[in-house]
């Protein structure tokens, strides 16, 4: 096969994939950031379906698997949920608001320290959509205003969160720090994170 036709049927894959849900392409890359945290940035540029996480083994899990206790956190475009609650009523996961924004504190402590002694579910949630319309879809309330909006631009606060697993076993710090690919492109979420001890 000639480099031309390799190119032609690569972008014809990535093409069907993208509207695949079950494709595992959509975690753009993750990177240890030398203190046990990681920085994963996710695809989650389609509209239709969530892109599922797993934070132990750092893997995307099939959309086949949704209700399944696999994945810790999904994300489409800028929508998040856990694996708790509507999203997966057998799911035990969830999320909580740490009281630092000082990442290495957050992620260093216990859960109960930066007051996080009981985890909010996914439900039915309302959040400032793009163009400033307000958008509801099922997902985690405590997550959904992790970023600042202005027109057409959204920016990460400094908040910490705390997501529980599916299982309901283990607890990791997460921190929003983009939104956009290297290009400017949106719907790239990308997030610190590391496993509470």
């Amino acid at each position: 096969m000639s480099d031309q036709e390799l190119f032609v049927n690569q972008l014809v894959t990535n093409l069907i994939n993208a509207g695949n849900p079950n494709a595992l392409d959509k975690i753009v890359y993750t990177r240890a950031n030398g203190d046990g945290s990681y920085t994963t940035r996710f695809n989650a540029t389609n509209l239709d379906f969530y892109i599922y996480f797993q934070f132990e083994g750092s893997k995307q899990i099939p959309f086949s698997e949704k209700d399944s206790l696999t994945w810790d956190i999904a994300f489409n475009r800028y929508k998040v949920a856990t694996n708790s609650g509507e999203t997966n009523r057998f799911g035990l996961g969830g999320a909580c608001k740490s009281n630092t924004t000082d990442f290495g504190v957050a992620s260093s402590t216990s859960a109960s320290s930066q007051g996080c002694n009981s985890f909010t579910i996914d439900a039915a949630t309302t959040t400032q959509g793009i163009g400033g319309a307000g958008a509801v879809y099922v997902g985690n309330p405590t997550v959904t205003e992790w970023y600042f909006y202005t027109i057409g631009y959204l920016t990460p606060k400094p908040d910490i969160y705390l997501i529980r697993s599916g299982t309901g076993l283990v607890t990791y710090a997460i921190h929003f720090e983009n939104y956009y690919s290297d290009a400017g492109t949106s719907g790239y979420p990308t997030i610190r994170w590391k496993k509470l001890p």
